[in-house]
């Protein structure tokens, strides 16, 4: 049955027409768990998003889910989520962003990214900038300046290299790849980051990805890994689904957080 199923998704993908969009809005939902040594607590979340790009997408040059990347868009986003702990009387976790990224002419990228959280004790806020160039029409390079900081807690501040590729392999399929190396700096310690990452594209229109990362911050070790699947069902729609656990270790407690994830998005 599942084999049908994956059959009837890739025959429906390779069949599809291309659609260039110019808006796109999305939603996700979500339920999970975060561990805490012996402790243990439920949590439900939703987010909505939205992204505008300056001129029209082409989306013909390679995966649907690679399009704004492959037409080096331009583009301005939002983004709000909401964290629930099912806890009584317990706030929920509310965080907005919004950023952009730019490309010219000459294949030139400014990012920049603004974001903030509030529990209902305490808030957080990040600001991201970010320089690079596309290496050639597949991949790209870009080095960024992060600055986190929270009410009570570490300033923190991430310099951060990054690549980013799309790879066409045999009959319409593709792979893209992304990897990153961080050098992380609190206000007691400093350490590094790494992550991996890399999506099989069966066609333009279906793709299942796998991302890891570790850091180590001093006696603080991290580790995370997501698996992930696209699906466009048509050109302007997408479905999303994945799966995500992050564990972290400071010397006295444990702590690891997994769930799953469940998103569509619209374009036109």
């Amino acid at each position: 049955m599942k084999k049908t199923i994956l059959a009837t998704a890739v025959l429906t993908a390779s069949c599809m027409s291309y659609a260039d969009y110019q808006f796109e809005v999305a939603g996700v939902i979500g339920q999970g768990e975060i561990e805490a040594g012996n402790n243990s607590v439920d949590t439900d979340s939703y987010g909505i998003g939205g992204e505008f790009h300056f001129q029209q997408v082409d989306t013909s040059k390679g995966p649907l889910a690679e399009a704004a990347f492959l037409d080096k868009s331009s583009f301005v986003d939002f983004l709000y989520t909401s964290t629930e702990l099912d806890l009584p009387g317990a706030d929920d976790t509310d965080t907005f962003g919004f950023g952009g990224r730019f490309v010219t002419a000459t294949n030139l990228i400014i990012e920049a990214d603004y974001s903030e959280a509030d529990d209902g004790t305490n808030d957080a806020d990040s600001v991201r900038v970010g320089i690079g160039t596309y290496l050639n029409d597949t991949t790209d390079v870009v080095v960024s300046y992060q600055a986190d900081s929270e009410d009570g807690g570490d300033d923190v501040d991430t310099l951060n290299a990054a690549v980013h590729g799309v790879n066409a392999l045999m009959q319409g399929a593709s792979l893209a790849y992304d990897a990153s190396l961080s050098y992380i700096d609190t206000d007691d310690d400093d350490g590094f980051g790494i992550d991996v990452g890399a999506t099989y594209y069966f066609n333009n229109a279906l793709g299942i990805g796998v991302t890891a990362g570790v850091a180590e911050i001093g006696d603080i070790e991290t580790d995370s890994f997501t698996v992930e699947g696209s699906f466009f069902p048509m050109p302007e729609l997408e479905l999303a689904a994945w799966y995500f656990n992050d564990n972290t270790d400071d010397g006295n407690v444990d702590f690891e957080s997994d769930g799953f994830m469940f998103g569509a998005a619209f374009r036109f």
